[in-house]
This record gives C-alpha cells, sequence and structure tokens, in this order.
C-alpha cells in the first residue's frame, strides 16, 4: 500500500522527486509562499530545537548516574542531528531549491531522450530511488515505534516493576532523558511528558526521513547522470558522416551537460558536508556507547532499543557512504567515455575537442564529511572500526 501511494506521487511535474518533495513539504521542510505559513513552520521546527536544548540541561542533573548519562548522550546526539538537518534545510532553502529544480529538468531531459539503452539507465535509478525511499520509511516507522513503546511493553506488564514505580524506587521509563521544569515522573505530568515525548520523536523521524531520503535521491540520480553523459560521450560519432556544424553542437551540449551536473553536485555537497561531518563524529560516540551498554545491559528492553539504534546508525550512515563511493566510481569512468566513441574517424580538429573534452571529465567527484574526509565504503570500515577500538578501550 505504501509503495502504490508513493508511485502515485510521481507526477509529470516532478517524475522522480514527487514522494520526496511531499514528505518535505508535509513536514515543513520546503516552506510554502505565504509568508504566514513560513513563520508557522520556523517555529514548529524551532520547538523540536527548544526540546533538544532541553536534552542538554538535563546532562547536569544526571552526572551521578552513569546509564542515565550514557543514554541522554546517545539519543540527544542523534536529536541534535536531526535539528541540524531540519535547520539547515530551512536558512539554506534557496540553495535546495535550486538542486531540486535542477534534479527535476535533468530527470525530465533525460526521461525524453528516445533511446533504449538511456531509458534503462532511467529506470534503473528510478528504481533505485523507490527502494530507497520506501524501506527508508519502513526501517524508520519501526525504529520510532520501538524507541516510543519498547519500555512500555516490556516493563508495563510486570507487577514488580509497577510496584517499584509505585514506591518511587525506580524512576519512570521516560522516552528521552529531558529536562522539565516540573517532576515528571509524578502524575499526571508522567504522561503528559510522554506524549509530548512521542509526538516529538514522531516528527524527528519524519524529518529524518524527508531529509535522508531527498539527500539520497539526489546522489543517485547524481551517479546516474554521469552514466549517462559517459554514454553520451560514448555516441559522439554516431551517425556518421558528422559534419563540423552538428559536432560542435554535440560537444557544447556536453561541456554544458557536464558544468551544471558538477555545479549541482558541489552545490548539494556543500549543503551535506556540515552535517556530515557533525554525524561522523557523533556516529562514532552513539556506536561506541550503545556496544559499551549492550555489553553489560540485562534488561531486554535495553538490548532491544539499543539494537534498534545501532541497526539505524549503521544503516544510515552505511547508505550515505555507499551511494557516495557509488557517484565516485561513475565519475572516476566518465572519462573513459570520449574514448569509447569512434573519435579515430574525426577530422584532427574534432580528434583535438575529444581530447579536451576527456579533460574536462577527467577529474573524479565524491561527497564529504566536512574538511576531514570523504564518504566511501573505507570511511564506513574506518568509522565502524574506530567505534570498536573506543568500545574495547572503555570495557577494559
Amino acid at each position: 500500500m505504501l509503495k502504490e501511494f508513493l508511485n502515485r506521487l510521481r507526477t509529470e511535474e516532478m517524475p522522480l522527486l514527487g514522494p520526496n518533495m511531499w514528505l518535505i513539504t508535509t513536514i515543513g521542510l520546503r516552506l510554502p509562499k505565504s509568508k504566514f505559513k513560513r513563520i508557522l513552520s520556523f517555529i514548529f521546527h524551532e520547538i523540536i530545537t527548544l526540546f533538544v536544548i532541553t536534552q542538554y540541561i538535563e546532562l547536569f542533573f544526571v552526572t551521578d548516574d552513569l546509564d542515565t548519562m550514557i543514554n541522554n548522550i546517545k539519543s540527544s546526539s542523534l536529536s541534535i542531528i536531526c535539528v541540524m538537518k531540519s535547520n539547515t534545510m530551512l536558512f539554506w532553502q534557496d540553495k535546495w531549491q535550486n538542486a531540486f529544480d535542477y534534479v527535476t529538468e535533468a530527470d525530465k531531459f533525460e526521461r525524453k531522450s528516445g533511446n533504449p539503452v538511456r531509458e534503462k539507465i532511467v529506470a534503473n535509478y528510478t528504481k533505485q530511488c523507490s527502494f530507497v525511499t520506501y524501506y527508508y520509511y519502513i526501517l524508520l516507522f519501526f525504529t520510532n515505534f520501538g524507541v516510543i513503546s519498547l519500555n512500555l511493553i516490556v516493563n508495563m506488564p510486570s507487577d514488580e516493576f509497577r510496584g517499584a514505580l509505585q514506591n518511587g524506587t525506580v524512576p519512570f521509563p521516560h522516552i528521552f532523558s529531558a529536562w522539565t521544569p516540573y517532576d515528571k515522573n509524578k502524575d499526571p505530568y508522567t504522561w503528559l511528558t510522554v506524549a509530548f515525548q512521542a509526538w516529538i520523536c514522531s516528527i524527528g523521524a519524519i524529518i529524518i526521513s524527508g531529509y535522508d531520503t531527498t539527500a539520497i535521491v539526489l546522489m543517485i540520480f547524481f551517479g546516474a547522470k554521469f552514466e549517462l553523459l559517459r554514454l553520451r560521450c560514448a555516441e559522439l560519432f554516431e551517425g556518421e558522416p558528422v559534419s563540423e556544424e552538428e559536432f560542435d553542437e554535440r560537444v557544447r551540449q556536453l561541456h554544458s551537460l557536464h558544468t551544471q551536473l558538477i555545479k549541482n553536485i558541489r552545490l548539494v555537497n556543500s549543503l551535506l558536508s556540515p552535517v556530515m561531518c557533525l554525524y561522523v563524529v557523533l556516529c562514532s560516540l552513539v556506536f561506541c556507547t550503545s556496544a559499551f551498554q549492550l555489553t553489560f545491559s540485562t534488561s531486554i528492553s535495553q538490548r532491544l532499543m539499543l539494537g534498534e539504534y545501532l541497526g539505524f546508525g549503521v544503516t544510515q550512515l552505511f547508505m550515505y557512504c555507499w551511494i557516495s563511493n557509488d557517484v565516485l566510481e561513475k565519475s572516476s569512468k566518465l572519462l573513459l567515455g570520449p574514448y569509447e566513441s569512434a573519435w579515430w574517424a574525426g577530422s584532427p580538429r574534432q580528434r583535438r575537442s575529444v581530447l579536451m573534452l576527456a579533460g574536462q571529465m577527467e577529474k573524479a567527484y565524491v561527497f564529504s564529511a566536512g574538511p576531514f574526509t570523504i564518504l566511501t565504503l573505507p570511511t564506513f570500515i574506518a568509522i565502524v572500526k574506530g567505534a570498536y577500538s573506543y568500545y574495547t578501550l572503555l570495557r577494559n
């Protein structure tokens, strides 16, 4: 049912980004034209930012409880990534819109080619984008459901736990460790806090889903665009004999397509890089603390929740590194395109143009995580290994 719903969101105006634009527009990450609605969107997202600040305030009150402090650090690390994603998309709205416009127009241009080989590439990247969007939504849904309900489902049926809760010997299992100006462990504030935190958790999951799937779909398209551009280069001398005027027009189009592609890759990388830099740093911390707690935890609910945190964090980082690595490979092979054409059949002037075109396409491109590292599979492996090293150090 979800898959059919997402497919219906693909319209003639947005054949690729339709589902992603619908979600980020619904959650307020894509600002409406109305000034009043824009203000409401900012207020809505800044309420979530304010809640994340209360998580860090709570750290000063739980320093005597190591387990609670680690839980706070773990959840607040993911929360700060969430609000950074939402705020950067809001404040850099014009830049994001420029990227959306380019991908939409470039995608529609490729769908009108009428070339069977290109149509196969278009079908492949559309299918890949659908797969990523669909399964990412499912992953976030179950992660969100587990975070909200796991403690209550596992602990509440226990008479021993309910008795300890009434005696005040154990705190109420709130979803997040966050400061409140009232006693959140006493009725009626207990369930009001749970309801508010459940709402915050659900909104955060939707924000992460919208941001990540949109960014990953853009990255997938850029990788496919390198494939399509390579194919166009290989067809440079197709339909011999090619006149000088026709050849010049084809070369101009290739230069233009490549220039626009690189411009927008750099634009999207500039938008993603600060977020991914923070995520790479905090991801190691979350992996390490989750593995550390998982080793010494005796609670079933805590073990399941820690497993969810680890699974979600690893999957999220892996997807970015995998798609970015794919872009790197395809962009590094773009250079082969001009040499796969019948360049030897051209005139000396045409062969010089092919050489210049190959020189322009020589550089490979990859997405970065700040100025420190790039998003590739070796980077992902290094992060996981580093987190494991910190874990063994803490354990010993």
